[in-house]
């Protein structure tokens, strides 16, 4: 558990660098803009006479955050070799993220490198100054939130061995069960409407697999007959809309697949219910959503 605020850089291969007043490559978060700080541009228009402008909509800019801060170290050889590992793993070419940590709070942002590192030769230590680009302005949790519609539930449960009890024989009980709702609240804590991963996936012949939002009336259809062990993987996020099928351990593309009046289902902000259903076999399906809030700041 972090019990400092961090910054933790890592691209695409792995590399990282932590950025902390506990680190070589000091930073004292105070001194990092673009961390909750957004822009948002208005639309509006407005005609002959009118007094002021009539309101259309708006969107959130990209985010911009620059990290000003000091390595920690004097010997020169030492430093050099520092920088050098700054500009190889900063490197513009490589997409990455940037993880921000403080306690048991944790927030993830997608970047990419605007401009490579900047060194300053200061009195005492010497002084770097990074720029990221921020295609993507929304800070997300480090991991997915898991909501099962329709599974089978585990109901057994081992004890330690001095709690074991004996079961005499014509007593009856069950390793599981399956869980009998349709309908899931989906719950979004974040700033603003995200997309969802949606897992379909069939215990035995299922057709025409459906979700729908209660709420709103939209749904996701997929018109196809599914077999047993199939796992249909639809997200719908912005950018990231993709329809799979996984068939004996194959993945294929299933987008001809997608129902004409379907939408892709997002989450509003709060509580968001959502039904399965099926043609055909709807005991057979399966049903899980993923989602992973979105924060306008850290």
């Amino acid at each position: 558990m972090a019990t400092v605020e961090k910054l933790t850089y890592m691209n695409e291969r792995g590399e990282s660098l932590v950025f902390s007043r506990a680190s070589l490559y000091h930073v004292n978060l105070k001194d990092v803009s673009g961390l909750s700080d957004i822009q948002n541009s208005i639309y509006s228009i407005t005609s002959m006479g009118q007094d002021g402008d009539t309101y259309i909509g708006g969107r959130i800019e990209s985010r911009n955050i620059e990290i000003v801060g000091y390595i920690r170290e004097r010997d020169k050889s030492r430093i050099q070799t520092l920088r050098r590992n700054m500009n190889h793993i900063l490197n513009p070419q490589f997409t990455a993220v940037l993880v921000y940590e403080f306690r048991d709070h944790i927030r993830v942002i997608n970047c990419n490198i605007d401009n490579a590192p900047i060194f300053k030769r200061e009195p005492i230590f010497e002084q770097f100054t990074i720029q990221l680009f921020c295609g993507d302005p929304f800070w997300r949790e480090a991991l997915d939130t898991r909501e099962d519609i329709a599974a089978w539930i585990g109901g057994m449960e081992f004890l330690e061995p001095e709690g074991l009890e004996i079961i005499e024989s014509d007593v009856s009980w069950e390793i599981g069960f399956r869980e009998p709702s349709l309908i899931v609240n989906v719950y979004n804590g974040g700033d603003v409407r995200t997309g969802i991963r949606i897992e379909f996936r069939a215990q035995g012949e299922a057709i025409n697999p459906l979700l729908l939002n209660v709420n709103t009336q939209e749904f996701i259809k997929l018109n196809m007959e599914m077999d047993a062990g199939d796992v249909l993987t639809v997200t719908t996020g912005f950018g990231q809309k993709s329809i799979t099928l996984t068939r004996a351990g194959i993945s294929t593309d299933a987008f001809r697949y997608l129902d004409v009046d379907s939408t892709y289902l997002q989450l509003a902000v709060g509580d968001n219910l959502f039904r399965y259903d099926a043609g055909l076999g709807l005991d057979n399906l399966e049903v899980t959503i993923f989602h992973n809030n979105l924060y306008l700041g850290v």
